[in-house]
């Protein structure tokens, strides 16, 4: 079962490093052969039969021993180099048997692979995925042509590691979904040589992902239907209190004023004087009344909504804030001004509100301008002051409940939120509201 390590770059460098040392004992051995001829010339002068018989013994002794030093470092090194190569391997299997995934190891030259057990374990494939082609068969034919396209990057060197994702055909015929890692081992002229990395089976996780998925939407869903019942219902207060309470308010009135006006007639009694001052008074409590209940109307949902549009709202809306603030509201909307559905409008103008809202509570600043503008297919609303600025911590913050609120009432109408920092200062709140889903949104 077992991968051979790649020593394709160690093997060249191997070969050159014992030709050296070959080299080195041949010429060692050479002067030797040569200084020692002459030491037994002189000694065997006399006697030249002997002088050749201990010369020939030392060219057999002397080339014996460069023979066998060459030998036996080669033999040392292979066993070295093959106990490396064994280790090496062992660690790789125990490694790949570790391993949830399953481990290839691709030949290039042959286009023979080799899997771990996780073949077996995750996809019911043995030994007969040992090709390369039989491998490819089971990826599905839609992710192929993606899949074929990033290994022949990978394997020209545009990228150095790989990682893609894709649906691999289990043996029971059944697909999995499959991300899939590879490197490229190469020799050292470049060539890509073997390609190695694994597969894992992410199917549970993707199962999770489109269940949570799901569930987001789903209760994406319910919030959308929770603020329009909410809307609906502050519609509904807003016109009762407004009808109903302040016709019956404003018919009090109407009784007091009469009430009043034949108490304050000459011919009543000087002795109603103190009873006519209470109707009086009691007059002033019924107008701060009907103020009452028409700024509790109002803040409910504002009239001018419905029935001038969102732009007469914004500039009613900065009014108000100024008024109860003090703080210098501007607001500058285009002429003409942008036809936002109703149902968008109500979202964006809640949006303005809580942006107000945490001026006044937060920036500590004296000026806020407000922008409605068309950029494109999209609306933008842009709520600007100078105040202190909005520290980063506060926009993760789980207490920051109302940045939180915007951000899920823009995602309610399939926009995005933007919190940062004015250049001269400040806070820049920033809408961007996409007309194709502003059209039709969950609100409704």
């Amino acid at each position: 079962m077992a991968s051979p390590a790649p020593q394709a770059r160690r093997e060249p460098v191997l070969l050159k490093e014992e030709l050296v040392v070959a080299l080195i004992y041949l010429f060692l051995g050479c002067i030797w052969i040569i200084f020692s001829d002459q030491v037994l010339a002189k000694w065997h002068a006399a006697n030249p039969v002997q002088y050749q018989t201990e010369k020939g013994l030392n060219f057999i002794i002397t080339t014996s021993a460069i023979f066998y030093l060459v030998l036996w470092r080669t033999h040392e090194r292979r066993r070295r180099a093959e106990a490396d190569s064994r280790v090496a391997n062992e660690r790789f299997e125990l490694v790949a048997r570790a391993s949830s995934d399953a481990i290839f190891d691709w030949d290039l030259a042959t286009d023979g692979v080799w899997w771990s057990e996780g073949m077996q374990n995750l996809f019911g494939y043995g030994t007969e995925r040992s090709r390369m082609a039989l491998w490819s068969e089971c990826v599905h034919p839609d992710d192929l042509p993606r899949l074929r396209d990033a290994r022949d990057r990978l394997l020209q060197g545009a990228v150095q590691f790989a990682e893609n994702e894709f649906r691999f055909r289990r043996a029971d015929g059944t697909f999995a979904d499959v991300v899939i890692r590879g490197h490229v081992l190469r020799d050292p002229g470049g060539r890509p040589l073997r390609m190695v990395g694994g597969m894992s089976d992410v199917t549970a996780r993707k199962q999770a992902e489109q269940k949570l998925a799901q569930t987001h939407q789903q209760l994406r869903a319910l919030s959308a239907r929770l603020e329009s019942m909410r809307e609906e219902e502050r519609t509904r207060i807003a016109r009762e209190i407004h009808d109903e309470l302040g016709q019956m308010l404003t018919g009090i009135k109407m009784d007091l004023r009469w009430i009043e006006n034949r108490l304050s007639s000459p011919d009543a009694p000087p002795s109603l004087n103190r009873v006519l001052d209470k109707v009086v008074e009691a007059t002033e409590l019924v107008d701060a009344t009907i103020a009452s209940v028409q700024k509790i109307a109002t803040d409910l949902r504002p009239g001018v909504l419905d029935t001038l549009g969102l732009a007469t709202a914004l500039q009613h809306e900065a009014a108000r804030f100024q008024g109860r603030t003090g703080i210098t509201t501007r607001v500058d909307v285009p002429d003409p001004p942008p036809q936002v559905p109703a149902p968008a409008a109500t979202g964006v103008f809640r949006i303005l509100q809580e942006a107000l809202t945490n001026v006044a509570r937060h920036a500590g600043g004296s000026e806020v301008t407000i922008q409605l503008r068309e950029e494109g297919e999209r609306w933008v609303l842009q709520v600007r002051d100078n105040g202190r600025g909005l520290r980063p911590h506060v926009l993760d913050h789980p207490k920051s409940l109302g940045l939180l609120g915007m951000r899920e009432r823009a995602a309610l109408l399939g926009g995005e939120m933007d919190f940062t920092g004015g250049s001269a200062g400040g806070t820049v709140v920033t809408l961007s509201l996409p007309r194709s889903t502003a059209e039709n949104p969950p609100l409704t």
